[in-house]
């Protein structure tokens, strides 16, 4: 059996979801009040004893969603609800900025158009549109996977910042298929390809029998923010089609990059190959 964090050892005993409830109507009872809290404050608004809020609010603390103020001895909300508000916001607004594009590559290409985001060393899928073909490359949205095999995941992890993108290797990286690249040398030059080209392309890679084409989404300050694919399976992406498809997900790229307020010219477009 796995060892418990030692912020997890703080819960109270009866039961996970009820623990996690009580949690939650704490950060609720700072929405309301919207001030500072004290424990006693906060045990009379959530109806729990002083203990039980004490141990919870200091699981609170520890992932950084509460903040105490040695002075007065009381809570304010801390920076994590405020990062998650930004990633909110980021997602929602790339999210509508993408979405006719979206529709227009899989009306042009006939395969699976999808958004993709990183999300805690993952990459999660926010949006799509499924190819109308009885055999497809079905994207289920929200579900995290890998960063370092497929284009969705590569093409976000090559845009990484250095620490960020070694944090994610030294993670561990699992064979998925015959094609996975798992040594992380191998996979360090593969990432540096991928930034010198601008786009990325890749063939069973995670999934055997799929195919993948994927450039980056940059905001107006230029950091990648998302990463916009093209996919299907690999008996269609044929060489004609791939290079069809390259110059369609970075022209894409480059239209919702500019609705982020990021200068559409330097956004790579495709090589000849």
């Amino acid at each position: 059996m796995g060892r418990r964090s030692r912020a997890s050892r703080h819960l109270p005993a009866g039961g996970t979801a009820r623990a996690a409830e009580r949690t939650l109507d704490i950060m609720l009872a700072f929405l309301r009040e919207g001030r500072e809290l004290g424990i006693s404050e906060l045990g009379r608004t959530v109806r729990l004893p002083k203990a039980t809020v004490h141990r919870l609010v200091g699981v609170l603390v520890s992932r950084g969603f509460l903040a105490r103020d040695p002075a007065s001895a009381r809570y304010r909300v801390g920076l994590t609800p405020f990062r998650l508000g930004n990633l909110y916001l980021a997602q929602t607004h790339v999210r509508q900025a993408a979405l006719p594009i979206i529709h227009e590559l899989a009306r042009l290409t006939g395969e699976t158009v999808n958004l993709n985001v990183v999300v805690d060393r993952h990459r999660i899928c926010i949006e799509k549109a499924e190819s109308n073909h009885d055999i497809r490359h079905a994207v289920e949205l929200g579900r995290p996977l890998p960063l370092y095999a497929g284009a969705s995941g590569k093409v976000l992890l090559a845009n990484l910042s250095g620490d960020e993108a070694e944090a994610v290797i030294a993670a561990g990286i699992n064979r998925l298929t015959a094609r996975t690249i798992v040594d992380p040398a191998r996979l360090r030059r593969s990432l540096a390809e991928i930034r010198r080209r601008g786009y990325a392309v890749t063939s069973d890679e995670r999934v055997e029998g799929a195919s993948a084409v994927s450039a980056p989404i940059r905001n107006g300050t230029g950091r990648v923010v998302a990463g916009l694919t093209i996919s299907g399976p690999t008996y269609r992406f044929t060489p004609e089609r791939v290079r069809r498809f390259i110059t369609l997900v970075l022209d894409g790229a480059r239209r919702i990059s500019a609705a982020l307020g990021y200068e559409p010219a330097r956004i790579p477009r495709a090589r000849a190959r």
